[in-house]
C-alpha cells in the first residue's frame, strides 16, 4: 500500500479540522448576533470588545492560510546537498572499459565491443535531444550505462537511489535516463532488427533444423520442428495496484506472464509480453502471432515444440500428458522431445542470467501506462540480449546457460478436428522416431553379423 507523506496526512487532519471549525463558527455567530440584537444599549466598551470579536479572523480562515503556506513551499524541510562523485563512472567508461572489461562486464553486463556497437545503434534516436540550452541531457554513452545497470541487477542493488549515488547523479536522473533507453532499444526500426523471424530457407533456419536432427535421441523426420516455445515470470516486488490479484501467479508471487519462441541457438524469434502472471501458458501462448499466422510462419507441415502445458496442434508438438504419457513407449517419445524442447528453458535462463532485473522487476503497476513500461523493459531486455548475443559470437564468446448455442457447438467441432490432426501427427512423429531406432538396431545387427 503506498505510504502517505506527512505534508498530506497534515493536509487531511487541517481539512477536517476547517469542515468542522466553519461549521462551529456558523453556529456561534448565529448566537452572537442575536445576543448583540437583544442588547443594543451596552456600553461603549462592550461594544468595542464585540467589534474586535467580530472583525478578527475566524481560526478555521487562518487555518486555511497556514495550508496554503504549507502548500506554497515543495520541500518542509531545508534541502542539503549529498556529496557524489563520477570516479566510478569515469573509471568503468574509460580505464575499465579498455584495460579490465571483465569489470566492465561485471557493472553492465556486456562486453565493451558489444555496448560500443549498441551505443552506436541509440546515440542518434530523438530521445536524446531535447533542443534545450538550460537543461542539458547527460552523455548518451552515460544514459545507457545507467539503463544497463539497472536491467543488469535486480533487488536492492538495482534501486534508484544505489544508482543515483554509484554514478553520481541526481535521483531523478536515473529513472529519466532509463526511460529513454528503453524507448529508443523499443522503436520498431531497432527492434525488430534485433528480433526478427528467420526467412524460408534462410541461413538461420536451415542451422535450427540441421540441429534438431542431429541430436541423439532425435530422427530425421524431426527436423521440421525447428523452433521451441517456453513461458516464464518475471516477478514484480509488490502488488499492483491496477487489479491486482490478477497478477498473482501459481508461485505465490504477483508477476507478469512472458512468452519466449526462440531457435536451437537460443536467438528469440518472437515473444508476448504483458499478460498478468496468473494467466495460463495456454492462453498466453494464443496472444503470439504463431497461432495467428502459422501457415505463414511454419509452411510446408513445419511445427513448433513445447512443454506438456501447452494445447497440442497441428503447428505445435508437446509430449503426452497422464494417463496417455505412461503407455507403450510415450515415456522414450516424450523423454527425445524433451531432449530438443529444453533449448527454450536455456533461452529463459539465458536472458534471466545476462539481465537480473527480470528476476525481480522493482516496478509499480497502477495504471495502463504503468503496465506498458513494465511491458518495454522486459522486451528492451530480450532486444539488447539478442545484440549482445550476436556480438558475442562475433567474438567467439559462448552466450551463458546459467521459461449452448450452434457457434460454440461449431467451435467445439472445429477443436476437436484439430485435435484429432494433432493427434495424428504426433503419432506420426513418434513412430518416425522409432522406426529410425528399428533401423539403426538393424544396421547394427547386420554389421556385427558381417564381423563374425
Amino acid at each position: 500500500m503506498p505510504r502517505q507523506t506527512d505534508r498530506q496526512w497534515t493536509t487531511d487532519v487541517a481539512l477536517e479540522l476547517v469542515t468542522a471549525l466553519r461549521l462551529l463558527e456558523t453556529i456561534t455567530d448565529d448566537s452572537m448576533n442575536k445576543d448583540l440584537f437583544e442588547d443594543s444599549s451596552g456600553s461603549d466598551t462592550d461594544t468595542d470588545s464585540d467589534n474586535a470579536i467580530i472583525h478578527d479572523a475566524p481560526l478555521s480562515t487562518r487555518l486555511i492560510g497556514a495550508l496554503a503556506d504549507l502548500h506554497s513551499e515543495r520541500y518542509l524541510t531545508e534541502r542539503q546537498d549529498i556529496n557524489k562523485t563520477t570516479e566510478i563512472v569515469n573509471l568503468l567508461l574509460g580505464s575499465w572499459k579498455v584495460n579490465r572489461p571483465e569489470i566492465f562486464r561485471d557493472y553492465l553486463r556486456i562486453t565493451p565491443a558489444a555496448f560500443d556497437k549498441l551505443l552506436d545503434g541509440v546515440k542518434d534516436d530523438p530521445i536524446f535531444s531535447n533542443n534545450s540550452d538550460t537543461a542539458e541531457q547527460l552523455p548518451v554513452q552515460h544514459q545507457l550505462a545507467i539503463a544497463l545497470y539497472r536491467f543488469g541487477h535486480y533487488g536492492n542493488g538495482a534501486s534508484v537511489r544505489l544508482t543515483a549515488l554509484l554514478f553520481g547523479v541526481g535521483y531523478g536522473t536515473v529513472p529519466k535516463s532509463t526511460n529513454r533507453v528503453i524507448l529508443a532499444l523499443c522503436r520498431d526500426r531497432f527492434r525488430r532488427s534485433a528480433i526478427r523471424w528467420p526467412e524460408d530457407g534462410s541461413e538461420a533456419k536451415e542451422a535450427a533444423k540441421a540441429w534438431v536432427e542431429r541430436q541423439d535421441r532425435s530422427c530425421p523426420q524431426w527436423r521440421d520442428g525447428w523452433v521451441m516455445v517456453d513461458g516464464t515470470l518475471v516477478p514484480l516486488y509488490a502488488r499492483p495496484a491496477h487489479f491486482g490479484n490478477s497478477w498473482f501467479d501459481r508461485k505465490s508471487n504477483y508477476s507478469l506472464n512472458v512468452q519466449i519462441i526462440n531457435t536451437p541457438d537460443l536467438r528469440i524469434v518472437d515473444y508476448g509480453v504483458g499478460l498478468p502472471g496468473s494467466q495460463h501458458d495456454a492462453s498466453a501462448w494464443k496472444k503470439t502471432r504463431i497461432p495467428r499466422e502459422h501457415e505463414t510462419l511454419l509452411p510446408n507441415d513445419e511445427w513448433c515444440w513445447a512443454d506438456s502445458a501447452y494445447p497440442i496442434q497441428k503447428y505445435l508438438v508437446a509430449p503426452y500428458k497422464k494417463p496417455e504419457k505412461d503407455e507403450g513407449r510415450n515415456p522414450e517419445f516424450n523423454y527425445a522431445l524433451s531432449g530438443i524442447r529444453i533449448r527454450s528453458e536455456h533461452a529463459v535462463g539465458y536472458l534471466k542470467g545476462r539481465f537480473p532485473s527480470l528476476k525481480g522487476l522493482r516496478l509499480r503497476i497502477d495504471n495502463k501506462d504503468h503496465q506498458l513500461f513494465a511491458t518495454l523493459w522486459v522486451v528492451a531486455c530480450m532486444v539488447e540480449g539478442r545484440r549482445i548475443m550476436a556480438e558475442d559470437r562475433r567474438g567467439n564468446e559462448a552466450p551463458d546457460e546459467d521459461d449452448a448455442d450452434m457457434d460454440s457447438i461449431m467451435k467445439a467441432d472445429a477443436r476437436d478436428i484439430e485435435l484429432l490432426e494433432a493427434q495424428i501427427k504426433r503419432e506420426k512423429l513418434k513412430k518416425a522416431l522409432f522406426d529410425f531406432y528399428e533401423q539403426q538396431r538393424d544396421a547394427e545387427e547386420d554389421e556385427n553379423s558381417d564381423g563374425v
